[in-house]
């Protein structure tokens, strides 16, 4: 399921957006672009609540690369506190942002993660199994530690056959600005309930 332009502390005011004239970027890929996020996690197990905070690094854009198997995308890490980082792999499209999933021995999977142009009550389906849909729910300003962002599209994420829901927060020019991901399951017989929600604190263009 990808691009930014900011550094913490500075107001952004997007030229256009929701109803502009001119359709700004909502997923810049740029090489050597760098987030940090605050991420605050909320746990109930049994009826015990437990709080965590931390701030993170949560992408660098590498850049463009030629995979085998994938062909040319966007490649962007993401750093882990132990262990090796993660990465994900992205195709800009006229009218599409594709994730790609490389798989051993066979094509990489393809999932839809923004069908563009963005606009309030757009839907889709991640790919043709439909195991999650989006549906652009809202445009609204958001107030963040680095700062105000004007036009924002906020993106619903549902998921069929389970207690799970993501919504993302993408500005003009910057992409990614907030996340908050709900999720409550069952293991022996222990009801857990997650709430994770993070902010964009820092943000660092070559």
């Amino acid at each position: 399921m990808r691009r930014f332009c900011f550094v913490a502390g500075v107001v952004l005011v997007a030229f256009a957006g929701c109803g502009g004239r001119k359709e700004p970027d909502y997923f810049p890929l740029v090489a050597g672009a760098r987030k940090s996020m605050r991420i605050i996690t909320r746990s109930v197990e049994n009826g015990d609540t437990s709080v965590t905070v931390e701030v993170k690094p949560v992408s660098v854009v590498i850049g463009e690369r030629k995979l085998p198997g994938v062909g040319k995308v966007w490649v962007v890490e993401t750093p882990h506190d132990s262990g090796p980082s993660s990465y994900a792999y992205f195709r800009r499209e006229r009218d599409a942002i594709v994730q790609l999933l490389p798989r051993r021995g066979k094509p990489a999977a393809e999932f839809l993660f923004l069908s563009l142009p963005l606009a309030k009550g757009k839907s889709w389906f991640e790919s043709d199994a439909r195991r999650q849909r989006f549906e652009v729910v809202a445009c609204e300003t958001l107030a963040t530690e680095a700062g105000v962002f004007l036009d924002c599209y906020k993106v619903a994420v549902l998921r069929a056959y389970a207690d799970w829901a993501m919504h993302q927060w993408f500005a003009p020019g910057v992409g990614p600005v907030k996340w908050e991901i709900r999720s409550v399951w069952e293991k022996d017989g222990v009801r857990h309930e997650q709430y994770r929600v993070a902010e964009l604190v820092k943000y660092e263009q070559p």
